[in-house]
């Protein structure tokens, strides 16, 4: 659902008017060079410093989506290390109790034509620089205790190691994941291979951060939301932890 276009230019006006055209000038630029061919999938990662870490890492290297998975823990990042990045990024949060879960996910990216990539030490795990950038990527991370689940490393459908010639092969989930965005998103640019977002989603995603920009953004979104009758229920809270432990 969406505002009537007649409210939505009103809201689109006023929003714009509380900013400065220096901060719409790097708004659009920040847009220019945001990507959705390269997204991320969170199994369970739940230490509030990995969740930050993660989530700065993607908008700074300007992918758009990450996917969260709680299927058994919590995605809990830190206001302070994340310094703001989630108000930038479309989140996507999937748990197993509404039938979603890491399988429903991943068939969800394969359907829209995303490549699973999964991060992997094993013998069979082509190195990071050789994947092919061609199509779209998905690449999953996984809790700190185990990593990836069984049913992620099935579904994946590439697996890629980093080369790591210490006696250490596992590093950090937060290390993980800062290298390999690294590589994929300068190498897609370098290549010319990171089509930009659709237009109509650039225009949603200004207003949706225009709206965020200060308080009084927040009440002149929140007031027209409500009138158009468009405001969401409030979430349901979740436990921390789960009270089962993750289906494999």
């Amino acid at each position: 659902m969406q505002l009537p276009a007649e409210r939505r230019a009103h809201l689109l006006a006023q929003l714009t008017d509380l900013v400065t055209p220096a901060r719409l000038q790097r708004m659009a630029a920040v847009l220019a060079a945001r990507t959705a061919h390269l997204t991320v999938v969170f199994e369970d990662v739940y230490h509030p410093h990995n969740a930050s870490a993660v989530l700065r890492t993607a908008e700074c290297f300007g992918l758009q989506d990450v996917h969260i998975v709680e299927d058994t823990k919590m995605f809990r990042p830190s206001t302070h290390i994340a310094r703001g990045s989630a108000r930038w990024l479309t989140l996507h949060r999937w748990q197993q109790d509404q039938d979603n879960g890491v399988e429903a996910c991943l068939a969800s990216l394969r359907e829209q034509g995303y490549v699973i990539v999964a991060t992997s030490p094993a013998d069979d795990a082509i190195p990071l620089e050789r994947l092919p950038l061609e199509k779209p990527l998905a690449v999953c991370f996984g809790t700190e205790e185990t990593g990836l689940s069984p049913a992620a490393f099935a579904a994946a459908d590439v697996r890629v190691a980093i080369h790591t010639p210490g006696f250490t092969r596992s590093l950090n989930v937060s290390v993980t994941a800062a290298l390999v965005l690294y590589e994929l998103a300068t190498r897609l640019r370098a290549d010319g291979a990171a089509p930009p977002l659709p237009q109509q989603r650039c225009a949603d995603l200004t207003l949706q951060w225009l709206a965020a920009e200060s308080r009084s953004s927040r009440m002149l979104a929140h007031e027209a939301l409500k009138v158009a009758g468009l405001l969401p229920p409030p979430p349901a809270p979740r436990p921390f932890f789960a009270d089962r432990p993750r289906q494999d």
